[in-house]
């Protein structure tokens, strides 16, 4: 009996290791922080900490309005504005944070790219956060060179507010016409098909 108990042990220390393995290939680790609520993972691998990108420079108001709703004006990092109409324009928002320094991260934006495409006639859009990432520099020429046309945005203001908690990147969460938060977050990145499951699972939800 002694001997099996030992070897449940062992078998659990076994799978327990080869789950922390698993998280360390699909993302990287960021400041720590709070431990957050129960997320979807995939996730990671151990990568240097920052505090959010300085630049571009932005208004970072989140201020909840009537209804729920909240209102913010970003600097995107190709020099446009992102605002709360990110929101109401579409039925669905996916922020995904991200870094250049985290393999995964950058792993998964062509995929992200495709899919950014694929639903754009769906009431769907897909919102960068660079996150723990100075390099901004670098993220501007990465998002050239992949032809990333959804806006990236520095992780401040209401997206700062959003990833508290979270120690991992990719993390991604999703939301509502209102700027409310729809399901729970994924932390790791994924393929095209996950996506794309994930996505219409949570269109046809707010689309009810």
């Amino acid at each position: 009996m002694e001997r099996i108990e030992r070897n449940m042990k062992k078998l659990i220390w076994i799978l327990t290791g080869l789950l922390a393995a698993a998280l360390l290939m699909s993302a990287c680790a960021v400041a720590p922080a709070e431990p957050a609520e129960a997320t979807e993972t995939s996730a990671a691998t151990e990568a240097p900490t920052s505090d959010a990108t300085e630049e571009p420079a932005a208004e970072t108001a989140a201020e909840p309005q009537e209804g729920g709703s909240v209102s913010f004006s970003l600097t995107t990092l190709t020099g446009g504005t992102l605002d709360q109409t990110v929101f109401s324009d579409h039925k669905l928002t996916m922020v995904n944070y991200w870094a250049t320094w985290c393999p995964p991260c950058v792993g998964e934006i062509p995929d992200l790219v495709k899919i950014s495409d694929a639903y754009a006639d769906k009431g769907f859009i897909i919102v960068g956060v660079l996150t723990g990432d100075d390099d901004v520099e670098g993220a501007k020429k990465f998002l050239a060179d992949q032809g990333v046309t959804y806006p990236v945005v520095a992780a401040e203001g209401f997206f700062l507010e959003q990833i508290q908690g979270y120690q991992y990147i990719p993390t991604t969460l999703f939301f509502d016409s209102e700027g409310k938060q729809v399901g729970d977050a994924v932390v790791g990145a994924n393929s095209y098909d996950d996506w794309a499951a994930k996505i219409d699972e949570l269109l046809a939800q707010v689309s009810e």
